[in-house]
């Protein structure tokens, strides 16, 4: 068995025995799931108001709606909202 293995197998059993530990980890691994879903939703927030703002950019430069929505993915009704 590869020693690194052995080290991360023997790590496991030691930490699967400690209730605490376990607990500790888990609270861990929910907070780096929120961090993570934290960031993708800002993300996907930044994309959508970049999106939005390309958008009322063409709208406002005179451009089709149709050429707009190729272009951002908007609903037609969206882009005539804005």
């Amino acid at each position: 068995m590869d020693s690194a293995i052995q080290v991360a197998d023997e790590r496991m059993v030691y930490v699967t025995g400690d209730d605490e530990a376990i607990r500790a980890y888990e609270m861990r691994q929910m907070g780096l799931c929120d961090l993570v879903g934290i960031a993708n939703y800002a993300r996907d927030e930044g994309r959508t108001e970049g999106t939005l703002e390309i958008a009322r950019k063409m709208k406002n430069a005179g451009r089709l709606l149709s050429e707009i929505q190729e272009f951002t993915d908007l609903p037609i009704e969206t882009i005539e909202r804005l």
